[in-house]
């Protein structure tokens, strides 16, 4: 009799210890560029839940959250912004989320580039009416190096580990895994370029974007337009320019993905240089949305354009 009773209850009670030993709910995550998003996955593996706000072929300066993205933002705890002035509302997001999630501005933790001398933007800025610079002096696309993919990871895995402390130790093995991925293409990065002469590595590009890049892997960059691609110079910067182009004697100018190459076109027909293969600036082409796949696009199509033609 005592055995009939006890056997249910023994498995009763494994059933309760098996309920509470199951895995808390994931940790949800709302990420406003695809980069970030990659990025929290790898560090977070089954313990976040990561939806992408800016999808591929996006426009990621007049990107604002529509009422099903704020939607998808609010059921998250964590919301992973670039900064860097590149998303302006911010400020509207944050009132509509409230006290449901936490913003974490990622690029807060990036040292700042200003936008390059050579470039429109160092002359020429998209002004707001009360004068102000809509991005800024300096450019905001920080996440073109490996070096600066190791700082936002950092200041996540802080984020994520405070969070959530049962899995302290995943995030921190996490970012290590991230951090030795970083320097591993860093490395590479460096190899692929070592063959490019110095006095070629200029980076001629539609918008300032490629400034963080420049700066790591030791190139100039010129832009044509300022930080976004909507911005326009005058005619007569862009006529100083060109000649800055032909005293520098660049061998290419790079278009970006989805943007228009015809201005572009005209400057290379104009200076008869060659036109690169599109660089991914602002990281969102299909195939080029998470870091590694973006960084080495344009390792290789840089490499392409400017190394030294092979002899037969």
């Amino acid at each position: 009799m005592l055995r009939r009773v006890l056997i249910p209850f023994l498995c009763l009670l494994g059933l309760f210890c098996t309920l509470g030993a199951q895995e808390a709910p994931a940790l949800k995550i709302a990420a406003l560029h695809p980069v970030l998003g990659d990025m929290a996955r790898a560090l977070g593996g089954s313990h976040v839940q990561v939806t992408d706000l800016l999808k591929p072929n996006g426009n990621l300066h007049s990107f604002e959250p529509a009422p099903q993205d704020i939607a998808a933002a609010g059921q998250a705890r964590l919301v992973l912004a670039s900064g860097k002035n590149l998303e302006p509302y911010l400020p509207r997001l944050k009132d509509a989320l409230g006290s449901r999630a936490q913003i974490v501005d990622l690029g807060a933790s990036i040292p700042d580039v200003p936008v390059a001398a050579d470039s429109a933007e160092h002359d020429h800025h998209d002004h707001a009416e009360d004068g102000s610079c809509s991005h800024g002096p300096n450019d905001p696309h920080w996440w073109h190096t490996p070096a600066n993919m190791k700082r936002a990871a950092r200041a996540l895995a802080a984020v994520l580990a405070n969070m959530d402390p049962a899995h302290k130790e995943d995030y921190a093995a996490g970012l290590s895994q991230w951090n030795r991925k970083m320097d591993r293409l860093s490395a590479w990065a460096r190899t692929e370029l070592s063959g490019i002469p110095e006095a070629d590595r200029i980076l001629v590009t539609g918008h300032a974007a490629m400034n963080h890049f420049c700066r790591e892997f030791g190139f100039r960059s010129i832009s044509m337009q300022g930080v976004s691609r909507e911005d326009e110079g005058n005619s007569a910067q862009l006529a100083a320019t060109l000649k800055k182009l032909r005293e520098a004697k660049v061998k290419a100018v790079f278009p970006e993905y989805s943007s228009n190459p015809k201005s572009l076109n005209e400057i290379a027909k104009s200076l008869n240089i060659s036109v690169a293969k599109p660089v991914n600036t602002d990281g969102l082409s299909p195939d080029g949305h998470d870091f590694e796949s973006m960084f080495k696009q344009n390792v290789q199509i840089i490499k392409e354009a400017l190394s030294p033609a092979r002899k037969p």
